[in-house]
Order: C-alpha cells, then structure tokens, then sequence
C-alpha cells in the first residue's frame, strides 16, 4: 500500500517578485519531482526540469481532477509542468482509476515518453481521500 501526503510549499522567487506556493505531490515520503528525476536518470531520458503546479495552475489544470478522483471512475490528473511558467510545454501526470476503495495512479507525459518502467501507485481510498481533503476541501482553503 503506497501512502500520499499532499502540501503547498513555498518557493523563493527572484528579487521584486511574489512567492508562489506550489502544490508539492510526496509518496511514501519523496516528493514526486524526485523519484521523476531519478527515473529519467536510469533511463538515459533528458530532464525536462519539470516542478509542481503553482496555485493558479492547480485551480486552472488540476483541482477538479483531483476531486473527481475520489469518485468511482477515471480520470487525468497534471501534477508536474514545465519550470518556464507555461505548463504546456511539458508535464507529467497520473491517470487515476478508483475502484472497491482503491486508487491506482499510472503515469504518462508530454512530449510523449516510455513510462512502462515509471513505478505505479496503489493508495487506499480514506487515506487518499484525507490527503485531497486537507489540501482542497479545508476551512482555510488555498
């Protein structure tokens, strides 16, 4: 069983510019962006410097996503863009299937690249659930 722990972190800016807070995705204690960088070191890939979504792009990318994902079904969560300030250039993210109180997380990206050999993700859906709720359904929302 795989365990997920969602925060907002903050990140240092230049000088004169605002801090952003970034949707930092950790699993079983590694925040994603690493265990992506350590796969694209064993497969020879190039990095793509991909970071964790700031606040607008999680409400504009993925905030629904995250929420339908604790609903029986599929769907397509962006966890990961492009460190230039436009997700699209590149992004990483989790095709989510919940089933019998399970979440599996599968993972796929842009440009397009062989994920076959990215680890995959079982999380039990009340621990996933608490994870999503504290981030997206607090009193002190975002």
């Amino acid at each position: 069983m795989d365990r997920l722990e969602l925060k907002w972190e903050l990140e240092d800016c230049k000088k004169g510019k605002n801090v952003v807070r970034r949707l930092c995705v950790i699993i079983n204690g590694v925040p994603l962006n690493k265990i992506m960088l350590s796969f694209e070191e064993q497969q020879s890939f190039t990095h793509f410097g991909d970071v964790f979504l700031n606040q607008k792009d999680v409400k504009e990318y993925s905030q629904d996503a995250w929420l339908q994902s604790i609903q029986s079904g599929k769907c397509h969560i962006l966890l990961l863009g492009c460190d230039c300030g436009h997700v699209e250039c590149s992004f990483f993210y989790a095709d989510v299937y919940n089933q019998d109180g399970w979440v599996y997380w599968k993972f796929g990206g842009f440009p397009e690249r062989d994920y076959s050999e990215f680890p995959f993700y079982w999380f039990d859906l009340r621990d996933y659930q608490k994870s999503i709720d504290m981030i997206f359904k607090s009193e002190n929302k975002y």
